[in-house]
């Protein structure tokens, strides 16, 4: 049906002389959201960190062995991938890898900026303690994307490893092979 006539003539999609050209799809809006964010106190914050590093703590241990058993099955030769599989699984984690890291520098740097809470011994004491919560050395957040960048390194390292020993394997076949007089 053409638009806006009420005709059922259909239109073609191309304009000719003294016709006008097919509307425009409308623009998809958005959903209207009315949902806010609120802020969490210095003290609900710290009555979480308890629960936030044991779950933290839980995730590094098992992100480090799942880690670790593939360096193994890397280094054993039980991990077996093609090359262009492990080009594009290292691509992958690698993207990963620097997103997490793209992450903890902007993180680091935001949250390590001290709240304007005033000019009183309570407030600097409750910033303080909220820097040390985000950024701190042994338990804050940008603590935790560190350890995440390091065991994406590390399990990029291993897929490399693995990629270069199929690589060897390959070419030490097709040399073989050459060399018995067959072809590859």
């Amino acid at each position: 049906m053409a638009e806006g006539t009420g005709t059922g003539t259909g239109t073609t999609g191309t304009a000719t002389a003294g016709t006008v050209p097919p509307a425009e799809p409308p623009a998809v809006t958005p959903p209207v959201t009315t949902s806010t964010t609120v802020p969490i106190t210095a003290e609900q914050l710290a009555a979480v960190k308890p629960a936030l590093q044991q779950q933290m703590l839980t995730d590094k241990a098992e992100a480090s062995h799942a880690a670790a058993k593939l360096d193994q099955a890397a280094d054993s030769g039980k991990l077996t991938l093609d090359v262009d599989a492990a080009d594009a699984l290292i691509k992958a984690v690698d993207a990963a890898r620097d997103q997490v890291m793209d992450l903890w520098k902007r993180a680091t740097d935001q949250l390590a900026t001290p709240l304007q809470l005033g000019e009183n011994p309570v407030a600097k004491a409750i910033s303080a303690r909220f820097a040390d919560l985000a950024v701190g050395e042994d338990s804050g957040a940008a603590k935790a994307l560190l350890d995440l960048f390091k065991v994406l390194d590390d399990i990029g390292n291993a897929l490399r490893r693995n990629r270069d020993t199929i690589r060897d394997t390959d070419e030490e076949a097709e040399k073989s092979m050459k060399n018995a007089g067959g072809s590859w």
